[in-house]
C-alpha cells in the first residue's frame, strides 16, 4: 500500500496538481464550457460547506470579474431552505446555473441543496474528484476536479486546485463567448502558466518563513486572519485550517471588519496575520499593521507580493500573481503554518480527534 502523505506532503504536491489542471483543461472541461459558452447564463450559484464554501467564495468572484455573470456563494443549507433562486423572476430558468462543489461527493448540505434547484428546473453541476459519488447522481452533470483523492481530513491540495481548475474553465469560456480577445487571453493564460511554474517558489517559501519564527509561533494562544478583497475567503479557508488543525482558537475577518469591535478582546497576547493583496486596501493594511504594533501586540504578520516595509516577522514573496489568481498563492503559508505547527507539537493530522460518528456532515456510502 502507498503511505498517506502528510498534510504538508498534500501542500509540496499542490504544484504537480496545479500542472495536471493546466494540461487537461479540455480532458475535464470542455462539457461545461461548451454549455456555458452557448447559453446566455446571468446568474450563477456558487455552493459548498466548509473548505468547499470559501473555495466556492474565490471562483464565484472569478465568473464575477471573467465572464460578468451574476454570482451568489452562499451555505448550501442557506441556498436550500431560504434562499429563492429567482426571487425578481427577471431570468429564464435557462439562464441560471448552479454549481456545488463536494471534493468527496458526499456532502449532505451540498447534495441537498442541488437537489432542490434540480427540482425547481434549473440546470446543476456536481463538481467533485470522486466519480460515481452520491453527488453526481442527483446533479444533471459532472465536472471532475483533478486534484486527486486527498488521503487526510484537513483538504490543502483540493481547495488550491479546485480554484485554478475554475480560473482556467472560465477563461476558456470567456474566448468561446468572444468577452476576452486573443491578446487578453493569451496573457491570461500565461498568467495560469507563470503561477504553475512557480507555485513551489511560494511553497519553499512559506516553509522557511515558518522555520524562521517557529519559536513565535509555538507561543501562540489565539489568533487572527484578516484579509479584503479576493483575499477574505482567503482568511477563512486559513482560519478554518489553523483552527482544525492546531485547535487554538482563531478568527478570519475581512480586514476593514476586524476594526469593528474585535479589538477590545485583544491584548499583547494575539497574533494578528494580515494578508495584503493588491487593490485599494493595500495601504489601508500597511496602516493597520504599523497600528496594530503599535496599540496592540508585537505578534503581527504581514504576508504579501505587493509592496511593504517589510519586517522580520513578514513573509514577502519572490513571486506575485493577478488579484484574481493570489488566493491560490495566499493561502499557502496557512497551510504550511497548519501543518508544521501539528507536526512541531505532535498533532497527526492524519488521524481525526472526532470518535463519535453518530451524527455526520456526510451521506453514506451504499
Amino acid at each position: 500500500m502507498a503511505e498517506v502523505l502528510s498534510m504538508i506532503g498534500h501542500v509540496k504536491d499542490s504544484p504537480r496538481v496545479l500542472r495536471r489542471a493546466f494540461d487537461e483543461r479540455f480532458e475535464y472541461g470542455r462539457e461545461f464550457i461548451d454549455t456555458l459558452a452557448s447559453r446566455d447564463v446571468k446568474k450563477m450559484f456558487f455552493l459548498g460547506s466548509g473548505t468547499s464554501h470559501h473555495a466556492m467564495m474565490v471562483v464565484r468572484n472569478m465568473f464575477v470579474e471573467i465572464l460578468g455573470v451574476e454570482g451568489v456563494a452562499c451555505e448550501p443549507t442557506i441556498f436550500a431552505y431560504h434562499e429563492p433562486i429567482n426571487p425578481n423572476g427577471m431570468y429564464g430558468k435557462d439562464q441560471i446555473v448552479v454549481v456545488g462543489l463536494s471534493q468527496h461527493g458526499t456532502s449532505i448540505s451540498t447534495c441537498t441543496a442541488l437537489q432542490k434547484a434540480r427540482d425547481e428546473g434549473y440546470l446543476t453541476y456536481a463538481i467533485t474528484e470522486e466519480l460515481g459519488s452520491p453527488i453526481t447522481t442527483i446533479a444533471d452533470k459532472t465536472i471532475h476536479i483533478v486534484c486527486e483523492r486527498e488521503q487526510i481530513g484537513p483538504e490543502t491540495r483540493g481547495y488550491t486546485e479546485t480554484i485554478f481548475q475554475f480560473y482556467l474553465m472560465a477563461l476558456e469560456i470567456a474566448k468561446a463567448k468572444g468577452i476576452v480577445d486573443e491578446a487578453k487571453y493569451g496573457k491570461m493564460n500565461a498568467d495560469a502558466q507563470a503561477l504553475v511554474d512557480n507555485l513551489h517558489t511560494i511553497v519553499d517559501e512559506s516553509i522557511a518563513w515558518f522555520e524562521k519564527n517557529k519559536a513565535e509561533f509555538l507561543t501562540m494562544v489565539k489568533s487572527s486572519i484578516a484579509g479584503y478583497g479576493p483575499n477574505y475567503a482567503t482568511a477563512l479557508e486559513a482560519r478554518l485550517k489553523f483552527f482544525e488543525t492546531y485547535s487554538r482558537p482563531c478568527t478570519g475577518y475581512e480586514m476593514e471588519e476586524q476594526m469593528h469591535g474585535p479589538l477590545r478582546a485583544y491584548s499583547d497576547k494575539n497574533f494578528i496575520f494580515l494578508i495584503g493583496g493588491k487593490g485599494p486596501e493595500l495601504e489601508r493594511m500597511k496602516e493597520l499593521a504599523a497600528y496594530y504594533r503599535k496599540a496592540f501586540t508585537q505578534h503581527v504578520f504581514v504576508l504579501s507580493s505587493e509592496e511593504f516595509d517589510v519586517t522580520e516577522k513578514d513573509l514577502k514573496f519572490s513571486f506575485g500573481t493577478t488579484d484574481v489568481l493570489s488566493p491560490c498563492v495566499y493561502v499557502i503559508p496557512f497551510q504550511v503554518l497548519a501543518a508544521l505547527l501539528c507536526e512541531e507539537v505532535g498533532i497527526d493530522t492524519k488521524i481525526s480527534p472526532v470518535k463519535d460518528r453518530s451524527v455526520s456532515s456526510h451521506m453514506k456510502r451504499d
